[in-house]
């Protein structure tokens, strides 16, 4: 008999007290974690006749369960991305910005379909031409010799937040730590733009900069999955937001926008992840539709608030807009 039975009563409690602590309905949580509603009823009910991958999936989706997935998933792959942070800033005291202590976010994706990798010497080449989505472009390559990407593990890799590099800006926000590899997955994590100076740090979220970051990065990726020869091939998205709890929705990068906010509306849980299954077409042609299905769930977080479609469109507008100033 084993040392270590698993008391799944108490496996199943902790997982409701963690869906409602998170504020997911159980449609929602269904949703997160590729199974019906019927089966996260069930589940909660304790039945134990389900079906073993979809156990799996409801805590993973909880965070009640680590996966060590195939070594080319991309769950995998986030989950050893986040290990190679913590491991960059273990050295660093809690409050370095470089932390990013108070908040932070993570985009990740997998390009499915790219055939001919091309080497990481290749890839740097390629990365480099990405088309500037902003004045900060996620998966940014920069030339400085102290933080310029290098090779990891058989992977690109760049972290800006490096203690000892000669940076201009040492907030959260511009700590940047990305990988990507040769097959098309690339991870993000991003410090909170609202911790830095203008702001009381860890007290606000901003209401549209989610929106433009999801554009970018999935701009990106449509982008590299046509450089890699994967252009009809499927794109994977995860995403997750820390340090949310508490946080005041505010409209602060576009003050013009702030009546969009009728009521104040603070974060009642402290984290999300997001999911969503797309490809380049669907990014190049209807990207304010792929974006708010993808936003919305952290939107809610809000006291349930749910941002008018109206709003996603104008903002994907605008950002397209600005795309032409770059190109």
């Amino acid at each position: 008999m084993t040392q270590w039975p698993i008391d799944w009563r108490a496996t199943v409690d902790e997982a409701v007290r963690r869906r409602k602590q998170e504020g997911l309905t159980q449609a929602q949580l269904a949703t997160l974690a590729g199974v019906s509603r019927p089966t996260v009823v069930a589940f909660e009910q304790g039945e134990i006749n389900l079906r073993f991958e979809r156990l799996i999936a409801i805590l993973d989706a909880l965070g009640l369960f680590v996966q060590p997935g195939r070594s080319d998933s991309l769950q995998s792959f986030v989950h050893d991305a986040r290990n190679r942070f913590k491991e960059l800033v273990a050295r660093l005291d809690d409050d370095h910005p470089s932390r990013q202590p108070l908040g932070h976010s993570e985009q990740a994706y997998a390009i499915e379909g790219v055939e001919n990798p091309p080497s990481l010497t290749r890839l740097k080449d390629i990365l480099a031409r990405a088309p500037k989505t902003s004045g900060w472009t996620p998966f940014w390559v920069p030339t400085k010799e102290s933080i310029k990407p290098g090779f990891h593990d058989g992977l690109l890799e760049c972290w800006l937040g490096r203690p000892e590099a000669d940076r201009v800006f040492n907030d959260p926000a511009s700590s940047d730590f990305w990988q990507i590899t040769r097959d098309g997955s690339a991870y993000l994590r991003r410090g909170f733009q609202e911790d830095g100076r203008d702001l009381d740090a860890g007290s606000f979220f901003d209401l549209t900069l989610p929106i433009w970051r999801t554009a970018e990065v999935l701009r990106h990726a449509a982008w590299l999955a046509r450089q890699l020869g994967a252009g009809e091939g499927a794109i994977r998205f995860v995403g997750r937001y820390a340090g949310l709890a508490g946080r005041e929705l505010i409209s602060w990068a576009k003050p013009a926008l702030r009546l969009a906010l009728d009521e104040r509306h603070r974060a009642r849980s402290d984290s999300v992840d997001l999911v969503a299954l797309t490809d380049a077409a669907a990014i190049e042609q209807d990207l304010a539709a792929v974006v708010g299905a993808i936003v919305r769930p952290l939107y809610e977080r809000f006291d349930g608030f749910d941002p008018p479609g109206a709003l996603i469109a104008g903002q994907i507008a605008e950002f397209e807009r600005n795309l032409a100033t770059f190109r």
